[in-house]
């Protein structure tokens, strides 16, 4: 397989200029950032970096404790600085392990997988599966919060207050989960990724206490 060079696989990892900080700063980022047919694959290719090497499963925990979710505040780090392949393996290995035990969790880590996959096809052109992934991204996002607002009222220990929960987060477009306002990511997404770019710059997935 002939590999095209591509200038951006050696995109800094310390951070772009505006890139927040790192929220698992002792984790390095592996050696290129892999854009398919620009880089070998880090799994499949003889030349990956990845070859061979065991791949871990992460360890499960739950939404509600995201602070010391290692493997999902790695994926933020790859997605603020444009390692979007990277962040969305990192995610989905994580996804696989939350399926069937935190419906909530499940539902984001999907929306972050399909961003991340909208936002690769963006820089590669593939603008036709770009706004497909965009669509379902931020359809997975307000399933979040529907589910998270589903699982505070379910921990309610008062049942009028657990209605009162669930009718207030009816909507679920403005729930918070895992430290990400669902409703501002998904309206970032859309003015980020709404249209053809050869560059995606400037979009950050912060989490706040």
């Amino acid at each position: 397989m002939k590999l095209e060079a591509d200038p951006t696989l050696g995109r800094p990892v310390s951070g772009e200029a505006g890139a927040p900080p790192r929220l698992c700063p002792d984790v390095p980022f592996p050696p290129y950032r892999f854009v398919p047919g620009r880089a070998p694959h880090p799994f499949a290719h003889d030349g990956g970096w990845g070859r061979g090497a065991p791949r871990p499963v992460p360890p499960f925990v739950s939404h509600v404790d995201w602070r010391n979710n290692r493997s999902y505040l790695f994926g933020l780090d790859l997605f603020n600085r444009g390692w979007w392949w990277e962040a969305h393996e990192v995610w989905e290995e994580l996804w696989h392990v939350v399926e069937g035990q935190d419906d909530a969790q499940h539902a984001l880590l999907k929306g972050l997988i399909q961003l991340a996959a909208c936002a690769l096809n963006r820089e590669r052109g593939a603008d036709p599966g770009a706004e497909r992934l965009l669509t379902t991204a931020c359809a997975a996002f307000a399933v979040a919060g529907r589910r998270a607002a589903a699982a505070r009222a379910d921990a309610s220990r008062d049942a009028q207050a657990a209605k009162a929960d669930a009718r207030r987060a009816a909507p679920a477009a403005e729930a918070t989960l895992m430290g990400l306002d669902l409703k501002a990511v998904a309206e970032a997404a859309r003015a980020a990724l709404g249209q053809p770019t050869a560059r995606v710059e400037g979009f950050y997935l912060v989490p706040h206490p």
